[in-house]
């Protein structure tokens, strides 16, 4: 298979077709980049029976992806502007110790869970990523992505309750 014939003949067109997708020429050009790499280095893995096609739905998949990810972050900077109080609102100083108690207590929590089961956990419950989406990211089984999360929770709802029970005690 020439690849450098296949990256002539489609690299105009996939250009233009990606930049209807993600409204950016130079967005457009950075995907069609990557899906020509991924490209070669399927090749290299195997034979492509329709090269185009594959080129195709490799960069949409990844033109998706990437609006997914814009999506995330919008949505994360409207929270965080939502979240912000107003000049008159400030908190007081009892509610700010009782946020970063708080806060700390999450992190603890958190730190305690082994590497892996903590990544799923924040790109799930902190960016918002499906389960589906953590495991291709991740390059895992949906199934495994479910097991972490199903650890993690049930960590956090015993810690989380121990803590509660403890607050309680004094």
């Amino acid at each position: 298979m020439n690849v450098e014939a296949i990256y002539l003949n489609h690299q105009s067109e996939l250009q233009f077709h990606l930049a209807r997708i993600v409204n950016c020429p130079d967005i457009a050009a950075d995907i069609a980049q990557e899906s020509f790499i991924i490209f070669f280095r399927e090749a290299q893995k195997q034979t492509i029976d329709h090269p185009r096609g594959f080129l195709f739905r490799v960069a949409k998949n990844l033109a998706y992806d990437y609006i997914k990810h814009q999506k995330v972050t919008e949505n994360y900077e409207q929270a965080k502007e939502q979240s912000q109080p107003l000049h008159s609102e400030f908190p007081s100083a009892e509610k700010l110790v009782s946020v970063d108690e708080r806060l700390a207590t999450v992190t603890r929590i958190l730190d305690e869970l082994p590497l892996r089961t903590r990544e799923i956990f924040i790109m799930n419950r902190i960016y918002g990523m499906t389960y589906a989406e953590t495991a291709k990211q991740l390059n895992i089984s949906d199934s495994s992505v479910e097991k972490h999360m199903a650890k993690a929770l049930l960590h956090c709802r015993k810690q989380f309750k121990n803590h509660r029970l403890d607050q309680h005690d004094c």
